[in-house]
């Protein structure tokens, strides 16, 4: 009974959170997108029409009509097929599986270390602060998807590499939203006190000054989402990402470049499905921006926009 009433404390807190949101058409669209690419995501085994294919098995038979073997779309294939045989549909679906895969987890590797860094260096100061800003500058002083091509050139392509690549260039803007967060909340009088009565600095980072720092970092996350997509999109367009049999939106543009004349749903089909997936992310973004800070109402929450915000803290 207990456990029943706090789920529904949690449920209504979680209520008047996000109730506003949905009120707003921005924050609804975005909200249905990504929800839509995240179902596919989720439950792409199952609603694949070749699941086998989709995960990198190759087709027996190819579209004998077509030079290169690849079918336009029919009642069997309704985006068409590959240049292999397989289904293409079944091959987006997994393949937005992948990049909500890797988004989610470049993201939450990137914020790891940016939190870790930023609170550190904001609520110490001093050496400590200057030291690790240092070496963050060092990181913002270059192009993310060129620092990226660079490590995963050194670590070589896959699923993993292509995680640890981006996020070792992404964590950067978070270090600094955090970082000035940690400056501020430090000064704060109950953070004083604590300090005053000998609570540790690793108690005051981890229940004073941690769960307030994590409100702001909200619209960086949500607008980084949708970088972090086309990011490996773009690793995997060049050859450098995902490999195939493994499924991959960027791979599927990629092996559709010299078909895009004579087969116009071979690149049509998952650049729509990408589009869709950073669209959603960004919109979200925007909305949440709008609710934690006014002020920057208007501006497009775009990759640009949210590290040049980043490098001015």
């Amino acid at each position: 009974m207990q456990s029943q009433s706090q789920a529904n404390k949690a449920f209504a807190r979680l209520a008047r959170i996000l109730g506003p949101f949905f009120h707003e058409k921005m924050f609804l669209a975005g909200f249905i997108m990504v929800g839509a690419m995240v179902f596919i995501a989720v439950f792409a085994p199952w609603i694949s029409p070749y699941p086998a294919q989709g995960e990198g098995q190759t087709a027996l038979t190819t579209c004998p009509q077509s030079a290169a073997g690849i079918c336009p779309p029919s009642a069997e294939h309704w985006f068409g097929t590959e240049i292999t045989g397989r289904d293409l549909m079944s091959r987006i679906f997994f393949g937005i599986r992948t990049s909500v895969e890797i988004s989610v987890l470049v993201v939450l590797l990137a914020i790891s270390i940016g939190l870790a860094v930023g609170l550190t260096a904001g609520y110490f100061g001093g050496m400590v602060d200057e030291a690790l800003m240092r070496i963050t500058d060092v990181f913002l002083s270059f192009p993310h998807l060129i620092l990226a091509l660079v490590i995963v050139a050194v670590l070589g392509p896959g699923f993993n590499d292509v995680i640890y690549a981006l996020g070792a260039t992404w964590w950067p803007a978070f270090a600094r939203r955090a970082r000035a967060q940690a400056l501020e909340i430090r000064s704060k009088p109950y953070v004083v006190m604590a300090k005053a009565s000998g609570v540790t600095s690793r108690s005051i980072l981890g229940k004073h000054i941690l769960p307030n720092a994590i409100s702001p970092l909200l619209v960086q996350i949500s607008v980084d989402l949708g970088a972090a997509v086309l990011a490996e999109a773009g690793l995997s367009f060049l050859g450098l990402g995902i490999r195939p049999p493994t499924a991959d939106l960027g791979v599927i543009i990629a092996e559709s470049a010299n078909q895009i004349t004579t087969s116009w749903w071979y690149a049509l089909f998952p650049g729509l499905f990408l589009a869709i997936l950073v669209i959603g992310f960004n919109l979200l973004g925007e909305s949440v921006r709008d609710r934690v800070d006014p002020r920057l109402r208007g501006f497009i929450g775009t990759p640009l926009m949210s590290k040049l915000a980043g490098r001015r803290l």
